[in-house]
């Protein structure tokens, strides 16, 4: 499972917000529901699959980056991200 998007240059791994967002200082991170980080671009690890339906769960969060935390510049305002969702079967 893989989600592509802009990466953050602030936080590696994480999910920019577009340019047309209002908020900033600010960058979407993806995890499995167990904690275990899914960064942007790159192969998560590989999951079984059984017979008939499957759920797939990732959850998102927001993390200040680290110069707008120290110097207190997070912006209030409405955000987006565009994440694009992959799968590979073997």
């Amino acid at each position: 499972m893989t989600f592509s998007g802009n990466e953050s240059t602030a936080l590696p791994g994480l999910l920019a917000l577009n340019g047309a967002s209002q908020a900033s200082g600010i960058a979407i991170g993806m995890e499995t529901p167990q904690g275990d980080p899914l960064p942007i671009n790159q192969q998560g690890k590989a999951q079984a699959l059984v017979s008939g339906a499957n759920i797939l769960t990732a959850h998102a969060y927001v993390q200040g980056e680290p110069d707008a935390l120290k110097h207190k510049t997070i912006e209030r305002g409405p955000f987006s991200a565009v994440a694009t969702f992959s799968l590979e079967y073997e």
